[in-house]
């Protein structure tokens, strides 16, 4: 019995690295935070709710390794050097 073709083919390529939405907008203010000197900051980034506001700069400075520390209080966000 002949072999048909099939109806799809594999290709071999990399798979590319994952791109996380806004993921940059956090680094940035961690970096612009670490920088400043500053004891501690508020945080306000209209559209963002307090709880993805938090997550999201708790995410930036765990992979950027800054000695950061992310505070939520009464709904809103800080910044404070750990």
């Amino acid at each position: 019995m002949a072999q048909t073709a099939k109806p799809y083919k594999l290709v071999p390529a990399e798979v590319p690295p994952r791109r996380g939405r806004g993921a940059g907008v956090y680094a940035e203010v961690v970096a612009d935070f670490a920088a400043a000197g500053l004891a501690s900051v508020l945080v306000e980034m209209p559209g963002r709710k307090a709880q993805t506001l938090a997550l999201g700069l708790r995410k930036a400075a765990e992979a950027s390794g800054a000695r950061v520390k992310v505070v939520s209080r009464g709904g809103r966000v800080y910044l404070q050097r750990a």
